[in-house]
C-alpha cells in the first residue's frame, strides 16, 4: 500500500515539473545562462563584420572576405562561399544594367543571444541600405533601396577577434546566386556599360481611382519589416499573422497592401479574406496567403489584369509606345508575380521608380524596400507576371 508521504512527495514533484515546464515554454530566457557579453557589444562586432563584407559589394574585391570567417570548420567555409557567390551575382547584375553600387551599409538588431561552450549564438535582424548610381549619367543621382534579413549566427572568438562560425539566413538574392561558385578569385574590374540604354520612363500615378494606389504604397513602405527604409520600427503590422517559417509571408503582405483600410482598400470576399483568431491576429484564407492560389484569384476575380508574362529579356524588350518594354506599363501599386518552374513562388508590389524610371518593389520574406524589381531573380527558369490592379 502506497503511503501518504509518498503520494505527497509525488504531488510536489509533479507540481514542480509543471512549473518548470511553464517557465521553459513561456519564459525561455530564464534558462539562458548569463554571459559576459552585452547585446550592444555583440551587435557592434557583427555590424563591423557585415560592413567589412559589404565593402566587397562596392569594390568587387573579395580578398578580405576570408578573414571574417572561421574556415577551419565546414560551416564557416559554407558561410564564406555564400558571400562570395553574392558578390559575384551582384557584380554581374549591376554591370549588365550600367549600375554601380556606391555604398552598402548594415545595421544590426540583436534579438536573442547566449553562449554555448566557446561560441556565441545570436538571433538577429540585419537592415541593409544599398546606394547606387547609373555610371553613364553626367550628373548621376544616388538611388537607394533596402533589404531586411533574419540571421541565426554563431560567432567564435579567436586571437582577441570575432569570426563567423556559421550564418544561416534567407537571402533575397539566393535564387540568382545558384549558378555561381563560392571560390574566391581576384577578378578584374571589367565593367562594360556600352550596351546599356536608359529606356525606362517614370509612371507616377496622379489620377484618383477606387483602388487607392498611394495608400497601398504608403502601407507597403510602413510595414516592410526589417528592411532599411521601412517604417513602424522595422515591425510588421501586428494585426496580421506572420507566416515566416510557415512557407513565407510575401503573399500575406501583398493581400494586406491591397485590402487594409490603411492600404489600397480593395474589398475582401468569401474566397480572399482574413479573419480573426484566438490569438487576436488575423489569419488569411488560402487565396490570401498562398502565392499560387492568390495568382489565380487576383486574375480571375476582376481585381487584377495580366499585362504580360515572360522572361526579363522579353519584358524589357522595346514595344510600340513603350521603349522600356512591357515592364514600363507597371504603375504604382501594381504587382509582380515571380514564377519558378511554372508555379507562382513570390509576389511584390511596385512602390517607386529610380532615377531612370526603373520599377522598384517592396515585399516580405525576405523583406525588401524599394528594390529593383528583378534583383535576386536571375535563374533561367524564372518568369515574371506583370499584373495591373484594376480600380
Amino acid at each position: 500500500m502506497v503511503s501518504f508521504r509518498k503520494i505527497h512527495y509525488f504531488i510536489i514533484l509533479t507540481v514542480l515539473a509543471v512549473v518548470l515546464l511553464f517557465i521553459y515554454v513561456f519564459l525561455p530566457d530564464a534558462f539562458v545562462i548569463s554571459n559576459p557579453y552585452s547585446k550592444d557589444e555583440i551587435a557592434k562586432e557583427i555590424e563591423k563584420i557585415y560592413n567589412i563584407r559589404n565593402v566587397a559589394l562596392v569594390t568587387k574585391n573579395m580578398r578580405n572576405l576570408s578573414g571574417l570567417f572561421d574556415t577551419s570548420e565546414k560551416y564557416g567555409q559554407w558561410a564564406m562561399e555564400h558571400e562570395v557567390r553574392r558578390v559575384k551575382y551582384l557584380k554581374d547584375w549591376s554591370d549588365e544594367r550600367g549600375i554601380k553600387f556606391t555604398n552598402v551599409q548594415s545595421m544590426v538588431r540583436v534579438k536573442k543571444m547566449y553562449e554555448v561552450k566557446n561560441k556565441i549564438k545570436v538571433s538577429l535582424e540585419e537592415s541593409i541600405r544599398f546606394d547606387y548610381i547609373y555610371v553613364r549619367d553626367e550628373n548621376p543621382a544616388v538611388n537607394s533601396f533596402g533589404v531586411g534579413l533574419r540571421h541565426y549566427l554563431s560567432l567564435v572568438k579567436k586571437d582577441e577577434g570575432y569570426y563567423i562560425y556559421s550564418d544561416y539566413y534567407t537571402d533575397c538574392f539566393e535564387d540568382a546566386m545558384q549558378r555561381y561558385s563560392g571560390d574566391i578569385k581576384d577578378t578584374e574590374d571589367t565593367e562594360n556599360y556600352d550596351d546599356f540604354e536608359d529606356i525606362f520612363t517614370s509612371n507616377v500615378i496622379t489620377e484618383k481611382v477606387s483602388y487607392n494606389r498611394q495608400r497601398a504604397v504608403a502601407y507597403a513602405d510602413k510595414y516592410c519589416g526589417a528592411a532599411w527604409g521601412s517604417g513602424n520600427g522595422f515591425k510588421y503590422n501586428k494585426k496580421y499573422s506572420d507566416y515566416n517559417g510557415l512557407g513565407g509571408d510575401c503573399t500575406n503582405f501583398i493581400s494586406q497592401v491591397l485590402s487594409d483600410e490603411e492600404g489600397g482598400g480593395l474589398l475582401e470576399d468569401s474566397i480572399w479574406f482574413c479573419s480573426g483568431s484566438k490569438g487576436g491576429k488575423c489569419s488569411g484564407s488560402r487565396a490570401w496567403v498562398n502565392a499560387a492560389s492568390f495568382k489565380e484569384y487576383i486574375l480571375s476575380s476582376g481585381k487584377g489584369k495580366l499585362i504580360k508574362k515572360g522572361t526579363y529579356k522579353e519584358l524589357t524588350k522595346p514595344v510600340e509606345g513603350y521603349e522600356g518594354g512591357f515592364v514600363s506599363k507597371l504603375q504604382l501599386g501594381d504587382l509582380i508575380c515571380y514564377e519558378k518552374k511554372g508555379k507562382a513562388d513570390h509576389f511584390a508590389v511596385v512602390t517607386s521608380y529610380d532615377s531612370h524610371g526603373y520599377p522598384l518593389v517592396n515585399s516580405h520574406t525576405a523583406d525588401r524596400y524599394h528594390v529593383p524589381w528583378d534583383l535576386g531573380w536571375g535563374d533561367k527558369g524564372i518568369k515574371f507576371l506583370l499584373i495591373h490592379i484594376n480600380g
